[in-house]
């Protein structure tokens, strides 16, 4: 969702003091660097939909201003609401497509605010949720049709445990492979792949990651321009080679999807034609 975020927007509080610093008191040269590390999406959830996305990774917070949920990632974003909303108008208009919704990370939330989060899921997807289950092997395409499920929502918070339509992150690894180096996440996801469990869903996240030493050495760039243009060639083809299903790819993630109309949507899709081989 950070094609919500606006380059004007406050710091976020999943960035580190020293960046929250920053925003505050050198804002005009600050704000803008921040941004352009940001953003790892440029269309809006529509678009996303429609050019194939089917996992989306949402990081929400509070302001202590008023109640209301926010996306962020370093700066703030949009509420939460109106996208959530259009995600449940699109899913109602594409009967038979499934969506995973990851709540990944809570920052500065109360149990009051986890509470209201879960009440607007609840509200926006109502009938849509597909329920929790221990295991995931009744959970087919065909399953989830028929019994008219489209969303799974994981929320990686204790709080899900109260609720019968919250799936826990004990059941969605997701590992990160934090590093900027191309090579160096090739071996992690091809070492984290081939120890995933059969049991559970697993989630590869074909991403670089700058730190704060990458970003004072390219305070011009940006995600987009010096990372992904490196990287998406490469974890094309990792996909590509790679099968579908049991003991293999099962979600794969990446930044600027939309790059090439698509070219990520669309060779993980060709990836799936495997499916009837096997």
């Amino acid at each position: 969702m950070t094609y919500t975020i606006n380059r004007r927007n406050d710091v976020g509080p999943d960035a580190p003091n020293y960046v929250r610093a920053l925003g505050r008191y050198c804002s005009l040269v600050s704000k803008p660097i921040i941004f352009n590390w940001s953003i790892t999406q440029h269309d809006n959830i529509k678009d996303q939909l429609n050019g194939g996305i089917r996992y989306l990774d949402f990081r929400v917070a509070t302001k202590p201003t008023n109640g209301d949920i926010y996306f962020v990632h370093g700066l703030y974003g949009s509420t939460i609401y109106q996208p959530l909303q259009e995600i449940t108008e699109w899913l109602s208009s594409h009967k038979n497509e499934i969506l995973i919704i990851d709540f990944q990370h809570f920052y500065s939330f109360s149990e009051v605010n986890h509470r209201h989060l879960v009440d607007t899921i609840l509200h926006v997807f109502q009938r849509k949720l597909c329920p929790l289950a221990s295991s995931f092997d009744h959970i087919t395409l065909n399953w989830l049709n028929s019994e008219r499920y489209q969303v799974i929502v994981i929320y990686r918070n204790s709080f899900a445990q109260n609720y019968s339509n919250l799936w826990p992150s004990g059941l969605w690894k997701t590992p990160w492979p934090n590093t900027v180096r191309v090579s160096e996440l090739v071996d992690f996801l091809n070492l984290e792949l081939e120890a995933r469990s059969f049991q559970i869903a697993f989630i590869s996240q074909c991403i670089l990651t700058p730190d704060i030493q990458y970003v004072l050495k390219h305070l011009c760039g940006t995600l987009q321009r010096n990372l992904v243009a490196s990287c998406q060639k490469t974890i094309l083809s990792w996909i590509s080679q790679k099968r579908p299903g049991r003991g293999g790819l099962n979600i794969v993630i990446a930044d600027f999807v939309s790059d090439n109309n698509f070219i990520f949507c669309k060779t993980v899709i060709e990836n799936n034609r495997k499916f009837s081989h096997l």
